[in-house]
């Protein structure tokens, strides 16, 4: 069986090559910064405390006066230890000129702890052996010492966690490494360092409270060095599982037999690579969650800058609609009078024109129309965006409806060899519920269209009651252009067109259909388009409900 002298040797010597380690790690990160150089600091006063408490107990009774010496210096820097632990706190959250004469009171504080220890028998009177075991006499100072340093560490925790509730969370999860090293720290101090030899004269495990620095060293220099750090659950995983490899390597290297060795190493080394999975399962955990939390913050601050913009280009669709209805409406009035005046001198009112006259006059009076359509179809746009259109319902006969404006329309063929007639249907079609302008508009759009890309054939309009569904289809089909399928996804929306207006109507806008639409899905219809492709004619439907 190993002995607790060499076992406690061996715990010595890893204390030492890990403080080290991460004393060096920490100082050469960046030597320049004042919380590398405090840790730095702390990990030569724990090396002193360890290791000249460890000496004193090696010397024993054979040099006690060598044993007083080396405890005395394992004393001395002890004070020091816990002013430089808040030191720590205060610089890792960067809040040293908050605290400034709080640092300068415990520093002074600190050394003249220190000074007594080192230099009077006010804390340390004697010591004596008992076997192995070294029990300190202590002196009149100790109880003031000791509420000295219990009152350090309540400051110490009560303003580290002031801050930490305030800090971002960065600093949040660097502080939690150092809160939880801190507080292992003052506990295993408070109970082994303190409680048990004063109150129960057992001093032979206070060690446990000096070697218990090593955690507050570590956890602290891993939270300054590595840049991204996982938060608490990581590290309470971390220490569970360090603690269990500690208590499961000395079961192994305490085994008295071939049997015991091999067991107790099969256990050890399954228990390492569980570790290393639940580890790297949980960091697995965190990460995800890292990310999901950074893409649900990411997502609202996008929310947000899409309400921003959203109320932006509400404020513009608001102005252009207002711009276009005003335009709309101060354009309608001085077409309108061109139109009737021109109208007049091509009717002769005026007296009679020279025939040269008559054609120019003829395209004025043509252009004249379109950009009336044009306004029309703009202030139409203007109040359906603007929610401003008023429906007028009432029963009329969609048969009689589309019979008259194929009449009108028949005017406009002239000279054109394209032929307009309507199919009456040979069943009585009962009337629709519905305003008779808006509809109009809607079929006279459709015929004046196919007017424009037929340029040669046939247009013809068909109506029919579905019973099954009560609604009446009106069709309008011509045997002109055609469209793409590409193109009829596009045919109903704002200032869009299909391929063959380019080719025989560069007037038009590319609004009619889409207001079109609009009119027929204000009385609950629907209007699409059907063709089987280019030069083989369009096919216009449009459904209307029936009351």
């Amino acid at each position: 069986m190993i002995s607790f002298l060499l076992l406690n040797k061996i715990l010595v010597f890893v204390i030492n090559i890990v403080a080290i380690w991460i004393g060096v790690l920490v100082y050469r990160n960046n030597p320049k910064k004042r919380v590398n150089q405090i840790l730095a600091s702390m990990v030569v006063l724990m090396l002193c405390w360890v290791d000249f408490a460890y000496l004193a107990r090696i010397l024993g009774e054979q040099r006690i006066d060598l044993a007083m010496i080396s405890l005395r210096i394992a004393w001395f820097v002890s004070p020091l230890f816990y002013i430089f632990v808040f030191f720590l706190a205060i610089h890792l959250i960067d809040k040293k000129r908050n605290y400034r004469v709080v640092n300068i009171i415990f520093l002074i504080v600190g050394l003249c702890c220190s000074l007594a220890i080192g230099f009077s028998d006010l804390i340390i009177k004697n010591i004596e052996f008992v076997g192995n075991d070294l029990t300190i006499i202590y002196g009149v100072g100790m109880f003031p010492l000791l509420g000295i340093i219990f009152f350090v560490i309540c400051i110490a925790l009560y303003i580290a966690i002031k801050e930490y509730l305030i800090s971002s969370e960065r600093q949040k999860t660097t502080f939690q490494y150092f809160l939880i090293g801190a507080s292992i720290f003052y506990i295993a101090n408070i109970i082994f360092n303190i409680f048990l030899p004063l109150f129960f004269r057992i001093t032979h495990l206070y060690w446990i409270g000096d070697y218990s620095s090593t955690f507050l060293i570590g956890l602290t220099g891993y939270a300054i060095v590595k840049e991204k750090l996982f938060g608490i659950k990581v590290i309470v995983t971390q220490l569970f599982i360090g603690v269990l490899t500690l208590l499961l390597l000395i079961n192994f290297v305490t085994a008295q037999s071939l049997f015991e060795y091999v067991w107790k190493g099969a256990l050890f080394i399954a228990f390492i690579i569980f570790s290393f999975l639940l580890i790297k399962s949980v960091k697995r955990e965190i990460k995800q969650k890292e990310r999901i939390d950074r893409f649900a913050k990411d997502l609202k601050v996008a929310n947000v800058s899409l309400e921003l913009a959203n109320k932006k280009l509400k404020k513009l669709d608001k102005a252009k609609s207002e711009f276009i209805s005003i335009a709309s409406h101060q354009l309608r009035t001085p077409l309108t009078a061109i139109k009737g005046y021109v109208s007049m001198i091509l009717e002769g009112d005026y007296g009679n024109l020279p025939k040269e006259t008559l054609t120019p006059l003829t395209n004025v009076y043509e252009s004249n129309q379109r950009l009336v359509k044009l306004v029309n179809s703009l202030l139409n746009l203007s109040r359906l965006e603007a929610g401003r259109i008023v429906i007028q319902k009432a029963n009329f006969s969609v048969q009689d409806l589309i019979a008259e404006l194929v009449r009108s329309f028949v005017v406009q063929l002239q000279g054109k060899d394209v032929k307009l007639k309507f199919k009456k249907p040979r069943v009585a079609i009962p009337d629709v519920f519905a305003d008779r302008a808006k509809i109009a508009e809607v079929i006279s759009n459709l015929f004046d269209n196919a007017i424009k890309y037929t340029p040669k054939g046939s247009i013809s309009a068909t109506l029919e009651y579905k019973k099954s569904i009560n609604k009446v289809l009106i069709t309008v089909s011509d045997t002109g252009a055609g469209m793409t399928k590409e193109e009829m996804t596009k045919l109903f929306k704002t200032f869009s067109r299909a391929g063959a207006g380019n080719k025989f109507w560069t007037e038009g806008t590319g609004l009619g259909l889409y207001v079109a639409r609009k009119f027929v899905e204000m009385h609950r219809g629907r209007i699409w388009a059907e063709s089987k492709g280019k030069e083989k004619g369009s096919k216009f439907l449009i459904e209307l409900p029936v009351k």
